[in-house]
């Protein structure tokens, strides 16, 4: 006799009121899989994105009808079966991760590379909101941005799930850091450690003298020409927002608009990597960066969290707490 569990599901596109809690069969994990008992998961634009086929090239795998019915990719638990091709993972530990799918319920298939170890110390909850937001933060930073010590770097959206971590990220690296965010979010991104942090109602951070070496864009909201105006000689330009017409004038004319052939743009998706979730838990053991979380909800309220992520109002993150 199958078992079964709790799980938010959905048949079709559309906003949050399309999703419901149910019960569903209890998924086996095959020979190279893993299957987690879920704690805490959170949710992501990507889940939004997912939920909504919007914009529409998410659609592309499943034109009219989503072929996966359970969202929810940032995971933390404990790894209840392992299939027989696992060496890397064991019944009993405590894990967390980035699974792209599966885990708005509770119990969640995951493939090992997609998953680390939670080290003692680092909450249930804080390893379970960092998955999609840290490995962006982190990738943008290092790998996308170049960040160097001493480098002005410049982060729009600070306040945000990505936001919260680059600020503590880039500082983590001995960048000087300004955040860009609303007024009523300086205080937070002050105590995220920011050099400086300007309101971006009041401020058009544009216009400043100020020159960056690396501008982390998680907004969107400024053209080619605005950001080549901010950065300095060999300036980066790392746009993070889905935002198709800002992707498509910043490949086709990206150095021609930012005013100098060594100013660069770069637009990427994070990479779900097992060597970068082992950074993250070792920053977050190390105190290096914390997870910002604004508020919490249950498994069945799933869809009031997607409601409440929608507004863009969240400091850092919306977490899930399964119990």
């Amino acid at each position: 006799m199958k078992q079964t569990m709790l799980a938010v599901t959905r048949e079709t596109y559309g906003g949050p009121d399309v999703m419901c809690l149910s019960r569903v069969d209890r998924p086996i994990p095959k020979a190279d899989q893993v299957l987690v008992e879920v704690e805490a998961t959170s949710v992501n634009p990507f889940d939004w994105h997912q939920l909504t086929g919007r914009p529409w090239l998410v659609r592309l795998p499943a034109l009219f009808k989503p072929s996966v019915r359970i969202l929810g990719a940032d995971i933390a638990g404990t790894v209840v079966a392992v299939g027989d091709q696992i060496q890397d993972f064991k019944p009993g530990e405590a894990v967390f991760g980035d699974i792209n799918f599966g885990a708005f319920a509770q119990f969640a298939i995951a493939q090992p590379h997609m998953l680390a170890r939670r080290p003692d110390g680092v909450t249930v909850e804080d390893a379970g909101v960092v998955g999609i937001a840290g490995l962006t933060a982190l990738q943008a930073v290092r790998d996308w941005g170049r960040v160097q010590a001493g480098e002005k770097v410049l982060i729009n959206g600070a306040s945000g799930g990505v936001g919260a971590y680059a600020v503590q990220i880039a500082i983590a690296f001995g960048a000087e850091v300004t955040g860009v965010c609303s007024a009523a979010n300086t205080a937070l991104v002050r105590r995220l450690g920011a050099d400086r942090v300007i309101d971006y109602k009041s401020t058009d951070f544009a216009t400043e003298q100020v020159r960056y070496d690396v501008v982390i864009d998680l907004v969107a909201n400024r053209g080619p020409r605005a950001i080549g105006r901010i950065l300095a000689d060999n300036g980066r330009w790392v746009l993070v927002a889905l935002n198709i017409p800002r992707f498509l004038v910043s490949s086709l004319f990206g150095r021609w608009l930012l005013g100098g052939s060594n100013k660069t743009t770069t637009f990427k998706i994070a990479e779900i990597r097992q060597d970068d979730l082992a950074t993250l838990a070792r920053m977050l053991a190390e105190g290096q960066i914390r997870s910002v979380i604004d508020r919490s909800f249950s498994l069945e309220d799933v869809p009031k969290a997607m409601s409440y992520l929608a507004t863009k109002r969240a400091k850092g993150k919306v977490a899930i707490r399964l119990e």
